[in-house]
């Protein structure tokens, strides 16, 4: 079917389904995996429309949102974040031909006949970008300002691929690529809309300085980078599904990074982990996740299989520039809040730290009282793409 349209709502398609109580108006919003957002984040965007379609159907309508990917997870989450919303929202995997009456929360309202259909939108227009280069803009748009290196590790691409796909972005207007500035200003400017948190930046590792003290910005080496456009904003959110100027902060990264050594570990997560176990099969991943339920926000979170199980890859990166004991109550807070997530959605979890040899030492006392669905690793953070072999219920650490 053809998209439709509530307002400035679109969905991508509608349906009028016939239950025992009656028929219920239920608008369609297909959800992928694989495009760029964490499951929290675009289950907020969905509830942005259902409250315009709401108000213009007088609460006489459903939502339908069919997560298309591999896994259960995914879909587990985006349920979870939804409970308690004001409009019938059922949440089904691939395979699920039509949702049944128990899948939609609250219980959908229901008429003596079938609707008439809304009318019929048009298909947004989407920059004419190929799938790969549509995957740069929607990491680009999530980072707002970021590398080269760190957009291809979360879009999971090439260097090369990235590079050229990012190439075109710059060309068509929907990035800039930034030669002499500096990242943390970009950020600063474009999170000044984002209520997210008092967090101040901090700089942690300066490129091409040895301290780890502040320093004259001017003195600091800057690379290039790319920088995403409101053309490019645009584009990114329609490919969600999202009307242009939607306002979703939850989109970006929840935390407000500043351009150090933390951030580019975190951001290359997803290459980090295909790097060192390419026996695991990571289907996506985000830098700065916050989850709700859980009011934490990893570092940076990998969703894939490792062995027979469906597997969250939970990243935490510690620079070491607190106390010991700080650094033992942080990460065991942190080991204890994974494996409650895991376990209350049925995951097995890998816990992962990386840090400098020293600070993996003191954290040790914090890696206690593993469960068999956790896996917990320490590794040396300046060696990318190296972590111990993992094992279910058990620490591997690294090199001291």
């Amino acid at each position: 079917m053809s998209p439709v349209h509530v307002g400035t709502s679109v969905f991508h398609s509608w349906k009028s389904i016939e239950y025992p109580a009656g028929w219920t108006d239920t608008f369609i919003f297909k959800m992928p995996t694989d495009a760029g957002l964490p499951p929290d984040a675009y289950a907020e965007g969905v509830n942005i429309l259902t409250r315009q379609l709401k108000k213009l159907h007088h609460g006489k309508a459903s939502v339908w949102i069919q997560v298309d990917g591999p896994g259960r997870w995914y879909a587990r989450e985006v349920r979870r974040y939804l409970r308690g919303a004001s409009i019938s929202i059922a949440v089904t995997s691939p395979g699920v031909n039509l949702p049944s009456i128990d899948d939609f929360w609250p219980p959908p309202p229901t008429t003596g006949v079938p609707g008439p259909p809304p009318p019929q939108a048009e298909e947004w227009f989407l920059g004419n970008l190929t799938n790969n280069e549509l995957a740069c803009l929607r990491v680009l748009d999530r980072l707002q300002a970021g590398y080269t290196v760190e957009i291809a590790a979360q879009a999971r691409l090439s260097l090369d691929t990235a590079r050229k796909n990012l190439q075109i972005q710059v060309e068509r207007e929907y990035a800039t690529y930034i030669v002499d500035g500096n990242v943390d200003g970009i950020l600063e400017a474009k999170h000044k809309r984002k209520p997210k948190s008092n967090l101040k930046h901090k700089q942690l590792v300066w490129i091409g300085e040895k301290s780890f003290e502040r320093v004259d910005p001017e003195k600091k080496k800057c690379y290039p980078f790319y920088e995403i456009s409101r053309k490019g904003n645009s584009i990114a959110l329609r490919s969600w599904g999202m009307p242009p100027g939607c306002y979703l902060p939850e989109r970006w990264e929840f935390r407000e990074p500043s351009d150090s050594r933390h951030r580019k570990i975190s951001r290359k997560w997803p290459a980090w982990l295909k790097k060192a176990w390419p026996h695991a099969q990571v289907w996506t991943g985000w830098s700065e996740v916050y989850i709700k339920g859980l009011d934490a926000t990893p570092d940076a979170l990998a969703w894939g299989s490792f062995g027979d199980y469906e597997t969250l890859f939970w990243l935490e990166v510690e620079s070491g520039h607190q106390s010991s004991e700080h650094i033992i109550q942080k990460i065991n807070r942190r080991l204890n809040q994974a494996s409650a997530y895991g376990k209350s959605m049925n995951l097995h979890v890998v816990f992962v730290l990386l840090a400098m040899p020293w600070v993996q030492k003191a954290a040790g006392p914090a890696l206690v009282n593993i469960q068999e669905h956790m896996a917990v690793v320490t590794a040396d953070w300046n060696d990318f793409g190296y972590l111990p072999v993992a094992e279910w219920g058990r620490v591997r650490l690294g090199t001291w």
